[in-house]
């Protein structure tokens, strides 16, 4: 895999409302008449590192666009096992919605991305510098202006989606005094512009490859996915007010309303003016004419030494054991202990699927307690196992021990639907109790592990941002919300296809049809379903893994229905307002 190279001399970065305050200054800079003589210096100085960044925030762990976008959702969670994974209730809480303004992963997640809006903000400036002086190719450096506004804008999108009412920092001489805070459609209109404006000057060439100079970065099909997945969401991040129920109740009560706020939310790209929706059926046409398309291989965007190639990958965090090592534990955290073992590395026995997944794939199971081998699992997706460890766990003709109850049954079987928040002590006594709380829920297998690496958590699978198949997905959505329903059903059914199911027709289209779609084909990947929960209208609501009197740790919270939608964004970090008397905090919290 190609190796990216990154800076160890970018300016320091200037902390936005974390540990250090905007009016400080980097103790030193480097010398820029060597450091920014040519425009692979420019780039390795003011672009590079940015990227390291960016990656570092979709690595496994808590504080990070990954586990907000996933676990905050329906479809993944790190069930308490009596023990195991209970961490003071942190991740019962944030399946169950019930974090506030002192969290500290909500606090990590803003504070990390201010900091790196803030190195973004000062390679800007020194790129308008070194363009201002004409020592280097002006082209190139508009080149990676483009790169830079791109990444920048990546944040804001992400804080826009998370906060809502968010401050927009340009400049690296901003102070703690002069920030104010924008309401949340002037922030997406802010990102909105950004993007627009950048796709021109982002480059055409492939960035899934790893021959590419342009491998892993922002090109123009990057910025083109990045939109649309801006516009599918238009419908809410143009919204001042989220807590007055109008994302609340359902699909039905919310469909016909977000449909309307996205009919009206204009778009101006490449000359054009479009609606949101539109707009992202605009987008996956401008990535198919730049050559992007579905595998033949579902796997091929997942597997080691083979999806840094993939057509269909459009924007990856690269990993790579021996040039691009980056920590990642979505597999380590998720496997059975006496699994992992037995294929050669050690884990923590975690992230299961949850009820409300297994049901989007139609998974059946039906267990035989006294004799696990007679028990069937069963799924007419060819995704579900392609995605899942689940029943009987062999690794090369070596069956694993269940560590557990063996005198009830000796081997493991991951369980799927006795997967839940957490198990009590109380109802998972018995020996069988016992044995589910270790085997319950189904475990990822999507991304391939390599045990041949020098460290389990370094990968040789990129872990995909964005990619071809959701950007199918968005435009069907999409069409769907224009009433063409042919061309959602046509969208859909490439997708499909490709993986070897049925195809449906056009009166098979709906919203909940296409958001289980997004769930067959995208669990596991970044960046979760959150995103598409509040949008239609579920994101508050009930299901079979959280509603009123659901146990969980019993130093986490109970479930409450939120009627008004207030938990569609995180609070505002205490620290942050009571550093900023600027800063309100957002209804509800």
């Amino acid at each position: 895999m190609k190796k990216i190279l990154y800076s160890t001399t970018l300016i320091a970065t200037l902390l936005l409302m974390a540990g250090c305050s905007l009016d400080e200054k980097p103790l030193s800079k480097f010398d820029e008449s060597e450091s920014l003589k040519t425009p692979t210096l420019v780039y390795v100085n003011t672009v590079a590192s940015l990227y390291n960044k960016l990656y570092d925030r979709f690595r496994g762990g808590d504080d990070n666009y990954n586990y907000m976008s996933e676990f905050t959702a329906n479809v993944l969670f790190l069930p308490g096992r009596q023990g195991d994974w209970v961490d003071g209730g942190k991740h019962q809480n944030a399946f169950l919605h019930r974090w506030d303004p002192s969290t500290d992963y909500i606090k990590n997640l803003w504070n990390d991305a201010y900091s790196d809006i803030a190195l973004c903000n000062a390679s800007l400036e020194t790129l308008a510098k070194v363009k201002q002086e004409g020592s280097v190719d002006a082209d190139a450096i508009t080149g990676y202006e483009a790169e830079v506004r791109a990444i920048r804008a990546f944040y804001y999108m992400w804080l826009t989606d998370f906060f809502g009412r968010i401050p927009i920092v340009t400049s690296s001489e901003m102070g703690v005094g002069d920030v104010q805070q924008s309401e949340r459609s002037a922030a997406y209109e802010f990102v909105k512009k950004e993007i627009c404006e950048i796709i021109p000057n982002l480059k055409a060439e492939p960035s899934q490859k790893t021959t590419s100079e342009y491998y892993a970065r922002f090109t123009k099909a990057a910025g083109y996915a990045m939109l649309a997945k801006l516009a599918i969401n238009g419908a809410v991040f143009s919204q001042d007010k989220w807590n007055d129920g109008k994302f609340t109740g359902g699909i039905k009560a919310v469909e016909d309303r977000v449909t309307e706020f996205g009919d009206k939310d204009m778009f101006n790209i490449d000359g054009h003016d479009f609606c949101a929706w539109e707009t992202v059926v605009y987008c996956k046409d401008q990535i198919e004419n730049l050559n992007y398309d579905l595998e033949a291989e579902f796997t091929t965007n997942f597997t080691n030494g083979g999806n840094d190639r993939s057509n269909e990958n459009i924007f990856v965090r690269p990993m790579d054991d021996n040039v691009y090592r980056k920590y990642d534990t979505q597999v380590t955290r998720s496997l059975h202990y006496n699994h992992a073992s037995t294929i050669g590395f050690s884990s923590w026995n975690g992230t299961a699927a949850t009820i409300h997944a297994l049901n989007a794939f139609d998974y059946k199971e039906e267990i035989n307690k006294d004799d696990l081998s007679k028990s069937t699992f069963a799924c007419a997706d060819p995704r579900f196992a392609k995605s899942f460890f689940y029943g009987s766990c062999s690794v090369k003709n070596t069956t694993v021990k269940a560590g557990v109850s063996e005198d009830k049954w000796p081997y493991g079987y991951y369980i799927g639907r006795e997967a839940r928040n957490d198990y009590s002590t109380e109802d998972f006594s018995d020996k069988w109790g016992l044995y589910i709380v270790k085997w319950g829920g189904v475990r990822i297998k999507k991304y391939e592990f390599d045990p041949t690496t020098s460290d389990q958590n370094a990968f040789n699978a990129d872990r995909t941002i964005f990619r071809y198949a959701d950007i199918l997905l968005l435009a069907a959505e999409a069409e769907y919300r224009m009433g063409v329903l042919g061309n959602a059903a046509d969208l859909i059914n490439r997708v499909r296809v490709r993986a070897g199911v049925e195809p449906i027709g056009m009166d098979d289209v709906n919203l909940e049809f296409i958001l289980n779609e997004r769930i067959r084909e995208l669990i596991w990947e970044t960046p979760g379903t959150r995103g598409d929960m509040v949008r239609c209208g579920i994101y508050t609501e009930p299901d079979e893994d959280k509603f009123v009197g659901v146990k969980h740790a019993t130093s986490a919270s109970d479930w409450q229905y939120d009627a008004t939608g207030y938990t569609c964004v995180f609070p505002i970090p205490v620290d942050v307002i009571n550093l900023n008397k600027n800063l309100t905090q957002n209804a509800g919290y």
